[in-house]
């Protein structure tokens, strides 16, 4: 390898490390906003401003391709899924158990998706596997035990319960998505499956006019802080992420999904003043071990 490609390689992973500190800021800045309104209206405005853009990057480019109707209709379900239900898992979790609590069991995420692609596709996990999903069980224990210390077992479990709900439906989402890479592009796929979680979540607000009646209670930092997760983060760092995979595998930026833990961690200490006991700091410490161990390749 030149030392062209390696300086090359070296400013694809800064790169790579930047995307996930940006993206730590993530649960923080949902945490502004569902303070101030209800998680389905921010679920509906989120996804909505994030689905047009990507929509209408498609038309201007000229890159929107013809799908089937069944394609479409497939695309929308796996996106009420994914951005709809697994959304109000994450939001509510990150409601009730805080953002610390939230960005330790992020770690978890991988580890979840790792399971559920042995089990649907059949994937043969290397051995490291084995040894890195009940290091992470043992973290989130730990994690659940000590978020029960400085709060309560109800918001403990409950926090604990939503979020890796979530995460195995965002995983069986993953999963199942990976049949129409071939038929349409990732923009267009997140485009669709955006914008049909956001017409259901508009539909459903029609049905409780109090939460449309709370968007006078979104602060010029709920806005600011809307406007960077449905743009900066639903949109920008997702078109970074994919181009980065064009140039890194893709085990090796999962490593990165550590940095976004550290980083929304530190940020729910510093804006929200968020206590965190050992217990929590070691669970999530064992849980980003497990993703770590989990991806590191095996010697032939």
């Amino acid at each position: 390898m030149t030392k062209q490609n390696k300086r090359s390689i070296l400013s694809y992973l800064i790169i790579a490390a930047i995307l996930q500190i940006v993206w730590g800021f993530v649960p923080s800045a949902s945490k502004f906003v569902i303070d101030e309104i209800p998680v389905e209206l921010y679920i509906a405005i989120r996804w909505s401003i994030s689905g047009l853009i990507f929509a209408l990057y498609l038309i201007v480019s000229k890159t929107w391709k013809k799908v089937s109707l069944k394609d479409v209709a497939a695309v929308s379900c796996l996106g009420v899924l994914g951005y709809g239900l697994a959304s109000l898992g994450t939001l509510y979790g990150l409601k009730v158990g805080g953002v610390t609590n939230f960005a330790l069991m992020g770690a978890l995420s991988p580890a979840i998706t790792s399971v559920v692609a042995i089990l649907v596709l059949k994937e043969r996990p290397s051995r490291l596997f084995y040894i890195a999903l009940p290091v992470s069980i043992l973290g989130l224990s730990l994690l659940v035990i000590g978020k029960f210390q400085i709060s309560s077992l109800s918001i403990a479990s409950l926090s604990a319960a939503l979020i890796v709900a979530a995460y195995f439906l965002e995983a069986l989402v993953f999963v199942f998505s990976k049949k129409f890479k071939s038929s349409m592009s990732a923009a267009q796929y997140l485009a669709i499956a955006q914008i049909a979680t956001a017409l259901l979540m508009w539909i459903l607000q029609l049905t409780s006019f109090h939460q449309l009646e709370s968007v006078h209670n979104l602060t010029m930092t709920g806005i600011s802080a809307m406007i960077f997760v449905s743009v900066v983060a639903c949109v920008l760092c997702y078109a970074v992420l994919y181009w980065l995979l064009n140039h890194i595998d893709g085990h090796r930026l999962a490593l990165f999904d550590g940095f976004h833990t550290l980083s929304a961690t530190i940020f729910g200490i510093l804006l929200f003043n968020e206590k965190t006991g050992p217990l929590m700091l070691i669970g999530g410490i064992l849980i980003l071990f497990g993703l770590i161990a989990g991806n590191l390749p095996e010697r032939t």
